[in-house]
């Protein structure tokens, strides 16, 4: 028999097992190798000493907030503020978009120049169209007064097919040449019984303050006339 038999129970050092160790409230560890802390930092300081602080701690807790939740952060949180300012642009903006350092209304630019011409551009506005029933008074088919008052004339057709034996039509054409002044008759015509031609094309004289229209049917059974005019201003 082995003189050391029976084997001698060991003795385990209770501070040295792995739930006693991690059951102390301080743990140092001692004795690392390598640079930990430029492994984690990348420099051998303390977190604090290269800014970070508990205000900056709080601040990177939010990294993980969602991007719908995150305030003044979304596009729509930016446009909600009526002022807002850019700043450090670089280059001249104001050179860069107009060929020179001044606003807009100040500027000599040429374009700005073409730009105040498209005020004497012709434009045309939505056809003026209908049908006038007559009852033997002198009707307006066309009273045409535009604010701002640019010049202009109408053009268009009246139809005159609805005429026939015994039928009367008189057609005159009014303008008014001062802002506060009344219409002036320039042109008459007479219609009589069924018309060969029965589309009358009708042209006004340019005009600035008011161009009228006006249908009389003085003889006859009383018609409808349909209208269609284009009126012709400065834009």
């Amino acid at each position: 028999m082995s003189p050391d038999f029976p084997k001698p129970i060991a003795i385990v050092d209770v501070d040295a097992i792995a739930s006693a160790v991690w059951g102390y409230s301080t743990r140092t560890l001692t004795g690392l190798a390598g640079q930990p802390r430029i492994d984690l930092i990348g420099a051998d300081q303390s977190l604090a000493s290269i800014g970070y602080t508990s205000e900056r701690a709080s601040k990177l807790d939010n990294l993980d907030v969602p991007v719908s939740t995150r305030s003044s952060h979304t596009v729509t949180d930016i446009w909600t503020y009526t002022t807002r300012t850019l700043t450090g642009l670089t280059g001249q903006p104001r050179i860069d978009l107009l060929g020179e350092d001044a606003s807009f209304e100040a500027g000599t630019g040429a374009r700005k120049a073409l730009i105040d011409r498209l005020a004497g551009v012709e434009a045309f506005d939505t056809p003026i169209e209908g049908t006038l029933e007559s009852d033997g008074s002198e009707q307006n088919l066309i009273l045409d007064e535009i604010e701002g008052n640019p010049q202009r004339h109408l053009e268009g057709y009246l139809d005159l097919s609805s005429m026939q034996s015994g039928d009367i039509v008189i057609i005159r054409q009014y303008m008014k040449i001062s802002p506060t002044g009344s219409y002036v008759k320039y042109a008459e015509e007479t219609f009589t019984g069924a018309q060969s031609l029965p589309l009358l094309h009708i042209i006004t004289k340019p005009a600035k303050y008011g161009i009228k229209i006006t249908l009389q049917q003085t003889a006859g059974t009383y018609r409808s006339f349909t209208y269609q005019f284009f009126r012709k201003r400065e834009a």
